[in-house]
């Protein structure tokens, strides 16, 4: 292994606070980068030298991955820069391209922006031809993502929806990206248009979804729930491979640059995952080479 980040994930996992378990002893850490070093029979000898993604168990110097589970990096994209690629890309291109069909000009609206899908949702939809209309918790990140190609940048609040409508100008997003919950994801539906779909991917303040009957009966919306490994295990390997050609191929051109935080050895991996839980960026473990 080469190196891996710590996603809030990999921290919700080992306070046992994630959707699913692993059974103990584990190893977290549910993306990284490595270089294969030699195969098992019957697997080609291809792989060896090559830069890989893993799918788990990526804090460690070396391990074992099933020749299934790992995705080969292509040439020109270092580890540095792809080990933050197996995660949040991919679920920001599946949440944009699996729930509604979106026209060039379509609006979609999200909180949580300044998260790395946030941020990876502002760069697909800037190549694609679709605006974006982003929900911060602090103003003085709308300057950055406006750079990243942000149509509109809103802070949340109570006075975020009138913000936002005078912003839209009678234009409704069909569809809405929450990673927060609780009230935030409750004014975001409010934005949308009738028979649109809000999809649930986080839950940042750790608060119930909150629907009001309204929103149901009287316009229709609809609320999806999205999660990259189960997406992964369900799925035919093309479909997963046409995913991360995309991601790297956007890769390749400049987009998703993560904002490092800070980076620590492998041997200092407590002060590391203290430090990724203040936010601010993202930390990297040092695994090896």
């Amino acid at each position: 292994m080469v190196c891996a980040p710590i996603n809030p994930a990999d921290l919700n996992m080992i306070e046992g606070k994630y959707g699913e378990s692993r059974p103990l002893p584990d190893v977290p850490g549910n993306e990284g980068c490595g270089r294969v070093v030699s195969v098992g029979a019957g697997v080609d000898d291809s792989w060896i030298g090559r830069l890989v993604l893993v799918d788990s168990k990526a804090w460690r110097e070396e391990g074992n991955w099933p020749v299934a589970d790992l995705v080969a990096v292509p040439a020109g994209i270092d580890a540095r820069r792809a080990c933050f690629l197996r995660v949040n890309p991919p679920t920001a291109w599946c949440l944009l391209h699996n729930f509604v069909g979106l026209c060039p000009g379509d609006w979609i609206a999200q909180n949580a922006a300044t998260s790395a899908v946030g941020r990876a949702v502002i760069e697909i939809a800037k190549r694609k031809g679709w605006k974006t209309l982003n929900v911060v918790r602090r103003p003085e990140a709308a300057g950055e993502l406006r750079d990243l190609g942000a149509d509109a940048v809103v802070v949340d609040g109570p006075g975020m929806a009138d913000e936002a409508a005078a912003i839209l100008g009678g234009a409704k997003p069909k569809l809405g990206l929450n990673a927060v919950g609780g009230a935030s994801a409750t004014r975001l539906a409010g934005l949308l248009a009738e028979g649109a779909t809000l999809v649930t991917y986080g839950a940042m303040s750790r608060e119930a979804l909150k629907i009001p009957n309204g929103f149901l009966i009287f316009r229709d919306l609809h609320f999806r729930g999205f999660w990259l490994t189960r997406w992964l295990r369900a799925v035919s390997d093309e479909a997963k491979s046409s995913v991360f050609r995309e991601v790297f191929r956007l890769a390749g051109s400049g987009c998703f640059s993560p904002r490092i935080a800070a980076e620590f050895p492998i041997a200092e991996v407590s002060a590391a995952a203290a430090r990724a839980a203040q936010g601010g960026g993202k930390v990297v473990l040092r695994l090896g080479d």
